[in-house]
């Protein structure tokens, strides 16, 4: 039996299984390319601040170290520090010295600018290493996922439309018999469930920002508040109650995952005043009443994409 023969019995198989599989090739390799093209996106951020905060690291130095230095020298460590506000991963504190600086300055800041910069080199040449390590030598585990990653698209769209499906199958139900009212509300709560669910599953498994603690709290929420359909499993008529559960938990997500205040954050020249008293040497040291903010990025938004 030639192919065509084939195809011609399975006429009804082949209008669906061809489609299918052109979606399928078509949603994996333009997933795979945006992911690779994400992850190099993401590198090139990384390189362009690094190479900013090179650039200023040197200046800073030899201010740091000379008592004096000429008009031209100090309008070059402006310069560099004025461009690195640009850094696409600079941080809230390094962005707010920056500003001080540029403000007033004044010479002591140098010191835990020149500090801060070293320490947020350091957190981004070891990002860059994980980075690269996961893109040229990723292990056995990441190796198999990067695989499977492409074809999640495909697993949702397969998902809606039996969704959609079902939905369809619930309207001609109620058209053609009579229904009571909660079953009607379990019916509608079921699938608001599952589509709720697969709305927010499905950019907690395919979005690429960087790892933070507010993207992984993020994420976790997801899974618990789409994991709850679940419970769909033990008793159907549960549904409006898990629904509302959900959209609860959804709502407290935003208390949660919210990004505090810069106004509820110390800055540069307002960190609560250490309790004892420092030594005349500490005291005498510039910056050494300044301690490090904790580090919360300005450009690199907890949903940015590349």
């Amino acid at each position: 039996m030639s192919l065509l023969d084939w195809l011609q019995q399975q006429a009804a198989i082949s209008f669906i299984t061809l489609p299918a599989l052109c979606l399928f090739l078509v949603l994996y390799l333009v997933t795979k390319w945006r992911r690779e093209q994400r992850e190099l996106s993401r590198l090139q951020r990384i390189n362009s601040t690094l190479n900013l905060y090179a650039s200023a690291s040197g200046p800073l130095i030899r201010t740091v170290k000379a008592s004096q230095l000429a008009t031209e020298e100090l309008e070059r460590l402006m310069d560099v520090l004025l461009e690195c506000r640009a850094a696409p991963y600079i941080t809230s504190d390094l962005l707010t010295q920056i500003n001080a600086y540029a403000h007033d300055q004044e010479h002591g800041r140098l010191t835990l600018l020149l500090k801060t910069i070293d320490r947020e080199s350091e957190r981004l040449i070891e990002e860059q290493d994980k980075l690269l390590h996961t893109i040229e030598s990723p292990g056995w585990g990441y190796s198999f996922w990067k695989q499977i990653y492409p074809a999640i698209p495909f697993l949702f769209a397969c998902a809606i439309l039996y969704l959609l499906g079902w939905l369809i199958r619930l309207l001609i139900q109620m058209t053609a018999s009579q229904i009571a009212p909660w079953e009607i509300i379990v019916a509608w709560s079921h699938f608001g469930s599952a589509l709720f669910s697969l709305i927010l599953l499905y950019p907690a498994l395919l979005n690429g920002n960087r790892l933070t603690a507010s993207s992984l709290l993020l994420k976790i929420w997801s899974f618990i508040i789409a994991f709850l359909f679940l419970l769909h499993t033990i008793n159907s008529t549960f549904a409006p109650y898990i629904l509302a559960v959900q959209v609860i938990l959804f709502l407290i997500g935003f208390r949660f995952t919210g990004n505090s205040s810069r106004k509820s954050r110390p800055f540069v020249g307002h960190y609560p005043v250490p309790s004892s008293e420092p030594s005349g040497e500490e005291a005498s040291a510039p910056g050494a009443e300044l301690e490090a903010a904790p580090s919360q990025y300005v450009h690199d938004s907890e949903n940015r994409t590349s």
